[in-house]
């Protein structure tokens, strides 16, 4: 690339980056305002949103001197100008064109982020918008460049009716709808000019809010963080000192503490309320709505229902839920694979549909609510549903079940079976299934997330992934709990509930410790033993099991679509905990996410509860295969 080119002129730096921030909002929306296009091309007010916003990228693009990027914006421009003007007569498979020159323009985007311009091949593609201004195009005649440098893509006729429906219908409160009003009132604020279109004027004026980079954020936080921990021992000091004061019998010095210990309380309360809501404020500050991600599945499954020959109708709700930047990175490829899976394994074709008597239009519902410290991510379809008899066949083909195995499950631990590594139903290995990986992705992830993963399936009526994850990974609200001499913090967001053990609560099956509660088989870890945590009074011995002679507590925890119940000597109290990070020489040691600091000044570890069930359940496994090849267990 040109030395001399602009993205290598430190004076012009900032303009490139606030291009970037400006085109990567504007593409956030604008494909789902294509996909809603598709569906009402003689919506005005919409088509003259996604020419606002092509022509946005177009001006910077071309001050920039970024020759492909300005030229193709500038050919769909003509093209959704002479839409405008209804100069064309629109056919579905024009999308695809303009779905392709999107996929483009964010190509070239990428590359000025990388600093790295490579010319692309856009000769078909730029023929192909021209013979939509002239009037010629012929869906049948046209074969699309791959954005990825892959073959060609031929572009069919006209679209099947589950395409028009697969971003939802206007009826059923798609977030295609939500998205083309949000992003044409975005545009309207980069727009040096706005033709009324009906909108007030509250929805033309630009959005009051400023940029900031998400490290600075980042930086309050850790610092809101700080302060929290040194609120937490001034409380524990004021405690303290109460309890001195208390226990002393001087009385005229006794009246003079207590004045001050009630002043210093009085003062301590307000940074306690201030610290709360300076940390409520800056967390709200990290906060992304979940659209951000939802908003790329509509192209998906309208992709997938033309490659399958389905019709798939998607509908979105709760878009607007927000939830801790750092986690919305991350969710993303495990709802994309849920949804893959819904489209692919879960809706049945049109015919198949139609013979079981259902509308040959299949249904997929995303959904995000928040419950709590929570946010519950729902993906259902009405498709065929997961038949357990036919997992639990799979799982003994594959050896990942004995028969006995298989005949004790019951259909809810079945369906826990997709999460198993290489784990797949499908006959035939596709692009899109069939090599076990994309569900084992989804736990994994999940997993690393601290989030949980609950299925509930109908043979023949569909199915319901209900993801539960924590709303941020910051600031954790945890219980305390004393195991042998040492306190531990378990995040209540992997905490179910407590409960008291009795001595004949706990069995044992195939050598391992279970109890039964709530209608549900748990696998019991005791923590003392987990940790090798040493017992107070023991002279250095790991602490004792449970016995009849102590008390002992149950916390039953679940990650993903684990759970188990940890045993522990004591339930202390639930308290608000800043984790940190163990540093690089400790912070691989299993079980353990970070440390914190009490308000007594102990620094006690925080339980990664994922990684602990995952470490016991694979050294399980791996005593067990020691078994199997040991002499003794060769003779029998």
């Amino acid at each position: 690339m040109d030395e001399q080119h602009p993205l290598h002129d430190d004076g012009m730096q900032e303009i490139v980056e606030s291009f970037v921030v400006e085109a990567t909002e504007i593409y956030d929306g604008l494909e789902g305002d294509l996909l809603q296009l598709e569906k009402t091309p003689e919506d005005e007010e919409l088509v003259d949103s996604v020419f606002r916003d092509v022509h946005t990228v177009k001006g910077t693009a071309g001050f920039l001197d970024l020759e492909q990027l300005s030229t193709l914006a500038h050919r769909f421009e003509e093209v959704l100008d002479a839409m405008r003007d209804q100069e064309v007569d629109f056919v579905p498979a024009m999308t695809d064109v303009m779905l392709c020159a999107f996929d483009h323009m964010k190509v070239l985007t990428q590359q000025v982020i990388d600093r790295e311009l490579e010319p692309l091949d856009l000769e078909p593609l730029l023929d192909a918008l021209e013979a939509i201004n002239e009037g010629t195009f012929e869906a049948g005649a046209v074969s699309l460049p791959d954005p990825d440098g892959g073959a060609p893509q031929d572009v069919g006729g006209d679209a099947p009716e589950s395409t028009e429906e697969a971003a939802g219908g206007a009826e059923s409160g798609s977030t295609e709808t939500a998205a083309s009003s949000d992003a044409g009132s975005g545009s309207d604020a980069s727009s040096s000019s706005d033709d009324g279109g009906g909108r007030g004027d509250s929805e033309r004026k630009a959005p009051d809010t400023i940029r900031v980079e998400v490290s600075r954020l980042n930086e309050l936080m850790d610092l809101v963080g700080e302060l929290v921990l040194g609120r937490n021992r001034l409380l524990q000091l004021i405690t303290d000192a109460r309890t001195e004061h208390d226990a002393r019998s001087d009385a005229d010095e006794s009246l003079r503490l207590d004045s001050l210990l009630s002043e210093l309380e009085e003062a301590s309360d307000k940074v306690d309320y201030t610290t709360t809501d300076l940390q409520s404020a800056i967390m709200q500050t990290r906060m992304v709505e979940v659209g951000q991600v939802f908003g790329k599945f509509p192209r998906v499954v309208r992709d997938l229902a033309r490659e399958f020959d389905k019709q798939i109708n998607l509908t979105v709700e709760g878009e607007d839920t927000e939830l801790d930047k750092s986690l919305i990175e991350e969710i993303g490829d495990p709802l994309l694979h849920l949804v893959r899976n819904a489209a692919d394994h879960g809706i049945e074709s049109p015919e198949e549909r139609k013979e079981k008597g259902k509308d040959p239009r299949g249904e997929i519902h995303l959904s995000a609510s928040h419950a709590g410290n929570h946010i519950i991510i729902e993906i259902a379809d009405d498709g065929a549903g997961l038949d357990p008899d036919v997992l639990k066949r799979k799982a003994i083909e594959k050896e990942v079940l004995t028969e006995d195995e298989a005949t004790d499950l019951s259909d809810a631990e079945a369906y826990q079976l997709i999460f198993r590594p290489g784990f797949s139903t499908t006959e035939e290995v596709g692009q899109v299934s069939g090599r076990g990986v994309g569900m084992d992705v989804v736990k994994t992830n999940l997993a690393e997330l601290n989030g949980t993963i609950d299925i509930d399936s109908t043979l023949g009526e569909g199915t319901r992934f209900t993801l539960k994850l924590p709303l941020t990974l910051a600031i954790l609200q945890s219980m305390l709990v004393r195991s042998g001499a040492e306190t531990f913090a378990i995040p209540l967001y992997a905490v179910s509930e407590a409960v008291r053990l009795e001595p004949d609560m706990i069995d044992t099956i195939q050598e391992g410790e279970v109890i039964e509660h709530r209608d549900r088989v748990i696998p019991v870890m005791r923590l003392g033993e987990v940790l090798n945590v040493q017992s107070p009074d023991a002279g250095g011995q790991r602490a004792d099991r449970f016995s009849d002679k102590k008390d002992a507590y149950a916390v039953v925890v679940s990650v993903a679509h684990r759970r188990a119940a940890v045993v522990v000597d004591e339930l202390i109290s639930q308290e608000e905990v800043v984790i940190k990070s163990l540093g690089d020489y400790l912070k691989s040691v299993p079980g353990v996410a970070g440390s914190t600091i009490l308000g007594d000044g102990q620094v006690i570890m925080v339980l990664d509860v994922g990684e602990m069930i995952q470490h016991e359940e694979l050294t399980a496994e791996a005593e067990a295969v020691e078994a199997e090849g040991s002499p003794a267990a060769s003779s029998k």
